[in-house]
């Protein structure tokens, strides 16, 4: 594990970071922070706005969006809706792109309420008590740090629903979850249903900067919901509150194979990272170094990049004859294009999502 000594902090004043506000008419006290962070999302910043400030709560709120200097309609938008609810919206901008990390490090920053609530842009809450419903359990069990609840996923190209996904996955469990679960467990951790106590957010925060603020380390909560769960209980409500939308260009899915790969390999180093820092079992531990080398496999072969396909033959040891022959194919240019073909041209015939090799 990294020397917590060498990392380097955000520092805060150094990252570019303007608010658009009215403070005479702005909530004093919100009880709830709505954290949204957007970036070119034109398509659905209406959607995600308005399911926010339409909640229906006993309590005032604030939603803070951290807008980041998009290419498309989404800053315009945002400002109009800054204007149309000056007593709810805070925007946190600047004149140049920051990028993900900071943008969502001096949004979190600027957040006031004893709770957080989490919707990125391309996001939305379909349900007007959302906040209301998760406050209420929180207020009346102070033992509680994290809840999740049940969430739909839409898919924007082929426009198909699945509700309540994790009930549809099989997952029921409403019991305390634990770090294993987070990390490994079978419940889809959507962040646009969480929500948490901001001084236990802000706290593991600062206790690991690499964790948390690092450019290598492409997600940027899973890691919070882990460390939240050893300080306090967490909590799955099993009813869906929001809508997880499926982009075909996110974080998390990508038509580019080397950026959809270089997000999984992250995921994994940010896993062996957490099992390393808590512990965790030897089991645990296999689990997220086999994903490793999965994932950094199928990198190094769309790279090309032998030096990653070395360090996994090392740690791997042994391959499956697809493994070699990704292994073989960032080394060798023939047997890279031999391998591409042999699985990419069949998906063309096919109607759905190609298969990346």
């Amino acid at each position: 594990m990294r020397d917590h000594n060498e990392q380097q902090k955000f520092k805060i004043d150094e990252i570019p970071c303007q608010e658009i506000s009215d403070p005479a008419v702005l909530s004093k006290n919100p009880l709830v922070s709505v954290k949204m962070i957007t970036y070119n999302h034109e398509p659905y910043i209406v959607q995600a706005i308005e399911g926010v400030v339409k909640q229906e709560t006993e309590y005032p709120f604030e939603l803070i969006i951290g807008e980041d200097c998009s290419t498309d309609g989404t800053r315009e938008i945002v400002f109009e809706y800054q204007k149309k609810y000056p007593e709810i919206i805070r925007v946190i901008t600047s004149d140049k792109n920051v990028g993900v990390k900071k943008n969502g490090y001096r949004t979190t920053n600027t957040c006031r309420g004893k709770y957080l609530a989490f919707c990125e842009g391309d996001d939305y809450w379909h349900h007007p008590d959302k906040l209301q419903k998760q406050v209420d359990y929180m207020e009346s069990h102070p033992e509680c740090g994290l809840v999740f609840a049940d969430c739909d996923v839409y898919y924007d190209r082929s426009k198909k629903f699945i509700r309540s996904f994790n009930s549809f996955k099989g997952f029921h469990s409403c019991a305390n979850l634990t770090i294993k679960e987070i990390i490994f467990g079978g419940m889809v951790k959507f962040t646009c249903t969480a929500m948490t106590r901001r001084e236990l957010y802000e706290e593991v925060i600062q206790r690991d900067p690499y964790l948390y603020q690092s450019e290598e380390l492409l997600l940027g909560d899973m890691q919070a919901w882990a460390e939240i769960t050893l300080m306090s209980e967490a909590l799955y409500f099993p009813e869906t509150l929001a809508t997880y939308r499926v982009i075909s260009e996110s974080a998390s899915r990508s038509k580019n194979p080397q950026k959809l790969y270089q997000f999984y390999k992250s995921a994994s180093e940010m896993k062996l990272y957490l099992c390393d820092k808590h512990k965790l079992s030897e089991h645990y531990r296999k689990i997220a170094e086999s994903d490793w080398c999965d994932h950094s496999l199928r990198l190094a072969f769309h790279e090309r990049n032998a030096e990653l396909a070395w360090e996994v033959k090392m740690r791997k040891r042994t391959f499956t004859w697809e493994e070699r022959l990704r292994y073989l194919g960032a080394k060798y240019l023939v047997i890279h294009y031999l391998y591409r073909a042999a699985v990419l041209i069949p998906n063309r015939f096919k109607k759905k999502d190609i298969q990346w090799p």
